[in-house]
């Protein structure tokens, strides 16, 4: 049978209660809790603008800037200190004057990112893909190029040559904080939804696979920025390679090179010992020079039939070409532009 608590010890517990002070101090209490946890609530972003905030993968640094994010915080509120001496998650973040602290605090400790709209540009080199990949996203473009010289892209299909044919430019929503891994998986998912039935129909049509048609589309790519003239450019390429005849393609000298920034292909270059000199090897090239647009592609893919075999640069600088059927009118043509480069030559030294 339970004991029984003396009266005494009810009088001793309900006396308090029934004090006005003590009622005042406890109704102050609730009252001063509830009103600072509303002001940790409901404290404002010391902004005045919208702010992306891009906090690094790279650990070395992380200090400064932490001091640098808290002093967004209200120093008064808990999310100030919390953020100065606590972690941050690696991302980037779009924060707002209009939003709350607690709810800025939410983003940078749960690592809610804000995802980025990257625009793929047509790239000129897998270490141009690299460096701009680097420029864009939170890997530097050192682990984009370990990353792509270590997949083993024979499971997909591809080999050292060819693997950059998976990168088609696009506009592409993802997280800045991307691993390599994900964007290589987010590709190849592209890559295979670009390829419908109806373009490899096309492909098989001319004789190509994918991976071909997207080679001879990175050629066409460096040959003209003009729209207009792709098409022809593509059909001319065709009819070379159903000739048996070398392509003799300049952009894929200046890859095997590697000196970009050349104006134009000399002699010593056309010497080079390397499979993408398609002056001393007949056929396309192993793999892309490039990741073409998807407007060179489809130019490749709806080429433009003529019996041409040859083009060169008009010597106008309109960065359009004359196209020819014969070895000599087209030696007569280049003769033309090759006196105008010279003469632009001179006048810049």
């Amino acid at each position: 049978m339970a004991r029984r608590r003396p009266k005494r010890f009810h009088k001793l517990l309900i006396s308090p209660l029934q004090s006005r002070r003590f009622r005042l101090i406890l109704g102050v209490g609730l009252v001063s809790m509830i009103f600072l946890g509303g002001v940790q609530v409901l404290a404002p972003l010391r902004l005045k603008e919208p702010l992306i905030l891009h906090i690094p993968l790279d650990i070395s640094g992380r200090d400064s800037l932490q001091r640098e994010v808290a002093r967004l915080f209200p120093a008064y509120t808990v999310w100030h200190w919390l953020i100065r001496w606590g972690e941050l998650s690696a991302g980037r973040y779009e924060l707002s004057p209009r939003e709350t602290a607690l709810s800025a605090w939410r983003k940078l400790w749960g690592g809610h990112q804000s995802p980025v709209r990257l625009y793929l540009r047509p790239q000129r080199s897998p270490a141009h893909l690299a460096q701009f990949l680097g420029a864009h996203l939170a890997h530097d473009s050192a682990t984009w190029a370990h990353a792509f010289s270590t997949h083993p892209w024979q499971k997909l299909g591809f080999s050292q040559y060819t693997w950059i044919a998976i990168f088609l430019p696009d506009v592409y929503e993802l997280y800045w904080t991307v691993a390599p891994e994900k964007l290589i998986q987010r590709m190849w998912e592209n890559y295979q939804r670009f390829w419908s039935e109806e373009r490899r129909k096309k492909a098989e049509a001319l004789g190509l696979t994918p991976v071909e048609v997207i080679t001879l589309a990175s050629i066409v790519e460096y040959e003209t920025y003009r729209s207009s003239e792709k098409p022809l450019i593509a059909g001319v390429y065709l009819n070379r390679l159903r000739l048996g005849m070398p392509l003799q393609a300049d952009p894929t000298i200046i890859y095997a090179t590697g000196q970009f920034e050349a104006t134009r292909v000399t002699h010593r270059m056309l010497e080079v010992d390397s499979p993408f000199n398609t002056y001393k090897r007949k056929g396309l090239p192993p793999g892309p020079i490039g990741t073409p647009s998807i407007e060179s592609i489809e130019a490749v893919l709806n080429y433009t039939p003529s019996e041409y075999l040859y083009f060169c640069a008009r010597p106008d600088g309109s960065g359009y070409h004359d196209f020819s059927k014969t070895y000599p009118e087209h030696v007569s043509k280049a003769r033309l532009y090759h006196q105008a480069l010279n003469r632009w030559l001179a006048q810049r030294r």
